[in-house]
């Protein structure tokens, strides 16, 4: 084999891997799949949005507010070419409001049948809300998703439910408005 075709195949296989090269959406820092439509994740890298529809995201739903310095100002310009709904649905991490959350389930609703990804910065905020969207659904197993929700929280490092007067309000409050 020559030189020239040894190069020739070397670039071929890297053009090739790199054309396939794949951010797999679970390596979102701190993902949780509730089931195969219902996934959080703290704030995804650019390059895990940028395949999230080779994962079959239909909708994504951003929890982070502008003013914080983890939002990507890139991110629904890169979900759309993909054919990917976005949905900026911004939640203040120190004073949630039942509005945000209203809005957020009317998001859900639309989104109903759809794989659907809603993060945040840590997957604090996000999984609290999908855990009211879920207890909203099926009321009977809203403990136990409490239950699930803390043990999400204590996998993010620096999180307690327990030790965060604000959330646990914020969702007891709510809950049963959403229900």
């Amino acid at each position: 084999m020559t030189y020239s075709t040894k190069l020739t195949s070397i670039i071929f296989s890297l053009i090739f891997m790199t054309s396939f090269a794949h951010a797999d959406i679970s390596k979102a820092r701190n993902f949780h799949s509730f089931d195969e439509n219902l996934l959080t994740s703290g704030q995804p890298a650019q390059s895990i949005l940028e395949t999230a529809g080779d994962d079959g995201i239909q909708v994504v739903i951003n929890l982070v507010p502008t003013s914080e310095g983890i939002y990507n100002p890139k991110e629904a310009e890169t979900l759309e070419k993909q054919g990917i709904k976005y949905i900026h649905n911004p939640v203040n991490w120190s004073d949630p409001k039942a509005s945000e959350l209203e809005s957020f389930l009317a998001a859900m609703k639309q989104a109903e049948g759809k794989k659907v990804l809603v993060h945040c910065w840590a997957n604090a905020r996000a999984s609290a809300f999908a855990y009211a969207y879920r207890a909203s659904q099926n009321p009977e197993n809203a403990e136990q998703g409490y239950e699930d929700l803390k043990q999400i929280w204590k996998d993010v490092a620096g999180y307690n439910l327990d030790g965060n007067a604000t959330w646990q309000d914020f969702l007891k409050t709510n809950i049963t408005k959403a229900q």
